[in-house]
C-alpha cells in the first residue's frame, strides 16, 4: 500500500495514461495504480437526498486499505450562458436598427461576463482489485437510496477534469464566447 499526503495530487500529475477497467476508464497512475472517477449528482430541493449518509454509508462500505478521495471543485459552467444567449438570439429582429441594441447588447454583454461557476463532487478511488471494481459498480444502486446519482467519468471527462484540477485558466479552454460541453 502507497502512503499518500491527504490532498496530494502527485499521482494525479504523473498519471500514464488509461486503461479500460470494467466497463469504466480508468487512469493509470504514477505508482501504476488504477484510478476510477465518478461525479455525484443530487437535486437539493428534494426531501429525499441526503449527501451526508450517502458519504457515510460509502466510507462504511470500503474495506480497510481501500483508497477514496472525494473532492470538490468548483468548475466553471458555461450552460447557463449559453443557454440565454441562445434565447435572445431567437429573438424576433426589430425593424429599426436602433430598436435591435438591446438584443445586441446582451448577446455582447453574456459573451463578456465571467462564467458562473457550480461546486462539483467528484469520487476519486484506487482500484485494488475485483472485489474494488464491485464496489465502484455497485455505488450507483448505495446512492441511489439517499437521493443521490452517479456518473461515471469517461476518459474525456477525466482529462478535462485533471487540466482543470491542474490548470484552472479560464483563457485556455473557456476564454470569451468559448462555449464548451461543460463536465457534465
Amino acid at each position: 500500500m502507497s502512503k499518500e499526503t491527504v490532498g496530494s495530487t502527485r499521482t494525479f500529475v504523473l498519471a500514464k495514461g488509461f486503461a479500460q477497467v470494467g466497463s469504466h476508464a480508468g487512469l493509470i497512475g504514477d505508482d501504476d495504480s488504477k484510478r476510477l472517477f465518478a461525479e455525484l449528482f443530487a437535486d437539493p430541493d428534494r426531501p429525499e437526498v441526503r449527501p451526508q449518509e450517502a458519504y457515510q454509508a460509502m466510507l462504511s462500505s470500503i474495506q480497510p486499505g481501500w483508497t477514496l478521495r472525494l473532492m470538490q471543485v468548483f468548475w466553471p459552467d458555461p450552460e447557463p450562458r449559453v443557454e440565454f444567449q441562445n434565447h435572445v438570439k431567437e429573438w424576433k429582429q426589430p425593424e429599426g436598427d436602433g430598436l435591435d441594441i438591446l438584443r445586441q447588447g446582451l448577446i455582447l454583454a453574456t459573451q463578456e461576463y465571467p462564467l458562473p461557476f457550480v461546486r462539483r463532487t467528484i469520487l476519486e478511488f484506487v482500484l485494488p482489485g475485483d472485489e474494488g471494481l464491485a464496489w465502484w459498480d455497485g455505488l450507483t444502486g448505495l446512492c441511489a437510496g439517499f437521493g443521490l446519482r452517479v456518473g461515471y467519468l469517461e476518459q474525456n471527462r477525466i482529462e478535462e477534469l485533471t487540466r482543470w484540477a491542474l490548470n484552472p485558466s479560464l483563457e485556455y479552454e473557456y476564454g470569451i464566447g468559448a462555449m464548451s460541453s461543460g463536465f457534465r
